[in-house]
């Protein structure tokens, strides 16, 4: 079990492994990269898809040592993605934004709104539904490890603020470089009941540097060659 900070626990609300198109980490690689970063609990929430945060709540349960795991999936609608944390199933992809937290919901996930201003990377949420979907929300993304701006870092900060919502951190890590850069100090470990109250009473991460802004906008063409090469084998293999 990674050993707590002066003052608690390191928690990262949103992480990317294998499962997604652009993620370059097994579940288990995941997990021991945030045991080496003193990550105490981990959100796992791939694209479209559970599976990845499923697997790495059973590696974690077989094995103390490694990190908590939240399932989750990050699920992409027509206006933008979303966050379901304590995921047990997929959310279908590709609904309005609000159907799709209203949905969430009623399957007894936490809402959580990831990276709402980064508008120049996919999936930020669309500017018609901000407001209320982050009203709807159980905890904002403030400080996203991939973010490009210091603008939209800022902007998130806002966001949350207007609404009175905790204040959440993902690194948003797809490789092992990113993975702890952003997080939640918290008291203890959470579940699904307090999940939200330990965030509202959590310190984040002091915010990005300039040289980490610098090392998103180098990393972006990986992503983008990461998922053609996983398109085109499997296009391949379809053959």
């Amino acid at each position: 079990m990674p050993s707590m900070d002066r003052a608690g626990l390191r928690l990262d609300l949103h992480n990317h492994t294998s499962y997604s198109s652009d993620g370059l980490l097994t579940p288990v690689k995941l997990l021991e990269r945030a045991r080496k970063n003193n990550v105490a609990c981990i959100a796992v929430t791939d694209h479209n898809t559970v599976q990845g945060g499923l697997e790495a709540l059973a590696l974690s349960e077989a094995d103390p040592t490694l990190p908590r795991v939240i399932p989750g999936v990050e699920v992409k609608t027509v206006h933008g993605e979303v966050i379901a944390l304590y995921a047990q199933q997929d959310i279908p992809r590709g609904l309005p934004m609000l159907d799709c937290i209203a949905l969430i919901k009623e399957r007894g996930g936490i809402v959580y709104l990831p990276h709402p201003y980064d508008a120049v990377r996919r999936g930020a949420v669309d500017s018609e539904v901000r407001e209320e979907a982050a009203a709807q929300a159980d905890i904002i993304e403030v400080l996203n490890g991939k973010s490009l701006t210091y603008r939209s870092v800022r902007n998130s900060y806002a966001l949350a603020r207007r609404h009175a919502k905790p204040q959440g951190a993902g690194s948003d890590a797809h490789g092992k470089t990113e993975v702890g850069q952003a997080y939640v100090t918290i008291e203890r470990l959470p579940t699904r009941e307090d999940l939200v109250a330990l965030v509202a009473a959590g310190t984040l991460r002091e915010g990005m540097h300039w040289h980490e802004y610098a090392l998103n906008w180098a990393l972006q063409p990986l992503a983008v060659f990461t998922r053609f090469r996983r398109r085109r084998v499997q296009k391949l293999l379809r053959r």
